[in-house]
């Protein structure tokens, strides 16, 4: 069931994209800061694994891939919609970032529990406060990129 849980993430959230007008120059755009809080969240689930805050049932070979399966579907996909969404505008993203992190880190947290996908053992709330906080150092990556790279006139309009 487990298996089945993550790979119908990884599906569904690639099959969003579907919906996002001009795909590739918006993860053209957007790659540089996907890459850039991909690795922070691996850094994040290194330390959380090492220090046995994160739990995956069936040992290494589950924790690789519901890692893999995460951070390549739903976690790519919902970094670039959610810049997509607020085009660059730093309420919007929080909004959006607000809302999609309170409802992953209370109730689909707890039913990944209930499901034995995975396990945190933080506190709901300080789980949500390290959301936010990457949220927010996406937004300060995407605007230091965007002013050392210009977008060329086609890409910002994305």
């Amino acid at each position: 069931m487990q298996t089945y849980i993550r790979l119908s993430l990884f599906l569904i959230s690639w099959i969003s994209v579907i919906f996002i007008p001009n795909k590739k120059k918006v993860f053209i755009k957007y790659l540089p800061v996907t890459l850039f809080s991909t690795v922070v969240v691996m850094c994040e689930i290194f330390y959380f694994s090492i220090h046995k805050l994160w739990k995956v049932k069936g040992g290494k070979k589950s924790l690789t891939q519901t890692t893999f399966l995460l951070l390549f579907g739903p976690y790519i996909v919902l970094t670039v919609w959610s810049f997509y969404l607020s085009k660059g505008k730093f309420l919007l993203y929080i909004l959006i970032n607000f809302v999609g992190d309170i409802i992953y880190a209370f109730p689909i947290v707890a039913l990944f529990k209930k499901l034995n996908v995975f396990n945190i053992k933080v506190k709901s709330i300080y789980f949500f406060l390290l959301l936010i906080t990457d949220a927010l150092l996406n937004f300060v990556f995407q605007k230091v990129f965007e002013k050392i790279y210009p977008q060329p006139d086609e890409l910002s309009n994305s």
